[in-house]
């Protein structure tokens, strides 16, 4: 899987989120408790793969701490990784872009509440 599958997978997972969370709202319904830790499970994953292959690609070398952090507290942690992995010229354009799919990521779970409600039946 490359890195742009990932984050693709990524924003799949937030549109699917969206529909069951619209799913389960609108027949007032508690959500599963395995679909809550199958989400959690892969909203953690996913970026740690994404920074994992993309690491490896620009032969960045993973600390532990920042691993760790990758996992615990990725908001945090993906940005500090974005910082120190790219070139001087690169690092604002490189936050902008996350900035931009952390929009697109709220925007595919809005999407699916809204694609819920759109479906007929």
């Amino acid at each position: 899987m490359t890195p742009k599958n990932t984050l693709l997978a990524l924003l799949a997972l937030m549109f699917a989120c969206g529909m069951a969370d619209a799913l389960y709202a609108a027949t007032h319904m508690q959500m599963p408790a395995w679909w809550t830790v199958l989400s959690a499970l892969l909203l953690n994953f996913l970026p740690f793969y994404w920074y994992r292959l993309d690491s490896e690609a620009r032969q960045f070398r993973r600390s532990r701490w920042m691993s760790s952090a990758v996992v615990a507290i990725s908001p945090l942690a993906i940005p500090l990784y974005l910082l120190r992995s790219r070139p001087q010229g690169a690092r604002l354009h490189s936050l902008a872009r996350m900035s931009g799919f952390v929009l697109m990521m709220l925007a595919a779970g809005v999407v699916g509440v809204f694609a819920f409600f759109v479906m007929p039946g």
